[in-house]
């Protein structure tokens, strides 16, 4: 069986209908797909999905279930930021959502001078900006206060699924910021996923930094994978797509990660809640 619990589509900052990201599950032999657009925030200056077009989305995807029955399993999830003291998976809007599952994450960390809700995601010069004026040019502070509201997330209003727990390294490619070596940069890793065991949630292997050539590597890196393996944490390989093209790109390398890392089996969902499967095949 091939699953993605992790993709978006013109619902938020994917491309297309989900319809056709549907055709496309179909044709690369995906058992099980899950929506899972990015919810609205409450939040100006963000342009995630209005809360006026939730319905729309909730309708859509239940007419594509009823069309592909028997054919597809198909579920509604929306990927969550957790926002302190804004929005977490608990929120009002998304509990009346009555999604199948959440996917958690964090991609805003903390506000600009002038008020802007910073991501980390943002190329230069924002990135920079936002580590030398809210971090006072420190980028440890920085990634230790990611690390720090992921652990929040995840303690306080725990998601199903927690989504590319390392993909603060987005920026990172040669080690310019920060070396992902350092004693101080394992220590946070281990600490979170020491949370994430706590919370007994899912951590997903995306495969976006793979086939967008951000990174030879998932999020989170192998060496995650292999410690969170350790640790007894479930694990699920998920594209993150935005384009239909990308359902199960770079799934042939998160599986080998899994492998090397000693996985036997990936956690999906099954309609009523997350069941083991044996990892599957992969040419």
């Amino acid at each position: 069986m091939i699953t993605n619990h992790h993709a978006h589509t013109r619902f938020s900052d994917g491309i297309g209908e989900p319809y056709e990201y549907v055709k496309q599950a179909l044709q690369q032999g995906v058992s099980a797909y899950a929506f899972s657009d990015h919810a609205p925030i409450p939040l100006d200056g963000i342009g995630s999905m209005p809360v006026s077009i939730l319905e729309e989305y909730s309708s859509t995807i239940a007419g594509l279930q009823e069309e592909f029955s028997g054919r597809i399993q198909l579920y509604k999830s929306l990927e969550v930021d957790y926002l302190p003291g804004l929005m977490s998976v608990e929120s009002p809007h998304i509990v009346a959502a009555e999604l199948d599952f959440t996917v958690g994450a964090v991609h805003y960390v903390d506000r600009l001078p002038d008020g802007t809700p910073w991501s980390f995601q943002r190329p230069e010069p924002v990135f920079g900006e936002g580590i030398r004026t809210i971090f006072g040019n420190d980028a440890r502070k920085m990634v230790e206060r990611y690390y720090g509201l992921v652990r929040e997330m995840v303690t306080m209003h725990p998601p199903h699924i927690v989504a590319h727990l390392d993909r603060i390294k987005k920026r990172n490619v040669r080690q310019t910021y920060w070396d992902e070596g350092a004693d101080w940069y394992i220590r946070a890793v281990e600490e979170t996923l020491e949370a994430i065991q706590g919370a007994g949630c899912i951590l997903e292997v995306n495969t976006r930094g793979l086939y967008l050539g951000e990174w030879e590597d998932t999020y989170p890196s192998a060496w995650i994978v292999e410690r969170a393996h350790r640790r007894g944490i479930r694990l699920q390989v998920n594209s993150d797509a935005h384009r239909s093209e990308h359902i199960t790109g770079g799934f042939a390398r998160a599986y080998r990660i899994l492998q090397d890392a000693g996985a036997e089996a990936v956690w999906i969902y099954n309609g009523e809640n997350f069941t083991a499967i044996p990892l599957p095949g992969w040419d």
